[in-house]
């Protein structure tokens, strides 16, 4: 598992023979103007890419059944069970891209997941794809290995709130505000 995804994400990808040469993984130049949609709509794709590789290798089965597993996690809810899961382990910066990303306003939905969930899951995409362009790609490794291994031990579920005493008013706030 950890082979193929240090492979996928090492510098021994990218060669020094010229921009032909690089053509799979092409440098960002304006990394820093990327919007927090911008940064999700990559942070999906490498998400994607590293839950399969992660999927791949943890086991032979048809690939139905692969593709069945791969579909479960690279969903708005599990992403949002992430986002629990990594949010003690998020450095502020860190913090600070999934809130860009969390808090853009896109023009869809899920079809099947809350807005809340799907915002947590825009958040964490962004925070993925912000990790790749920046070549932060160790770090980028470890909080998906860190998802990973809760998910797999039954974490991300949102804290209960308890309800406020008869007269208070409650002040909700997201996990990560």
């Amino acid at each position: 598992m950890e082979e193929s995804i240090n492979q996928y994400i090492s510098k021994d990808n990218v060669s020094d023979e010229g921009p032909e040469a690089n053509r799979a993984f092409p440098e960002i130049s304006r990394k820093e103007e990327l919007s927090g949609l911008g940064l999700a709509y990559i942070g999906d794709a490498v998400f994607e890419l590293m839950v399969r590789l992660y999927m791949a290798e943890h086991g032979s089965m048809r690939v139905e059944k692969l593709h069945k597993r791969v579909t479960e996690t690279v969903n708005a809810g599990t992403q949002s069970k992430i986002s629990y899961i990594l949010r003690d382990s998020l450095t502020e910066e860190e913090m600070e891209v999934f809130r860009r990303g969390r808090n853009q306003k896109s023009q869809t939905a899920a079809r099947h997941q809350s807005i809340t969930d799907y915002r947590r899951a825009t958040g964490l995409e962004a925070l993925f794809g912000w990790l790749y362009v920046h070549d932060r790609k160790e770090r980028l490794r470890e909080l998906f290995l860190l998802a990973m291994e809760g998910l797999d031990r039954g974490e991300g579920v949102p804290p209960v709130k308890e309800a406020p005493d008869e007269g208070e008013t409650e002040v909700l706030h997201d996990i990560d505000d």
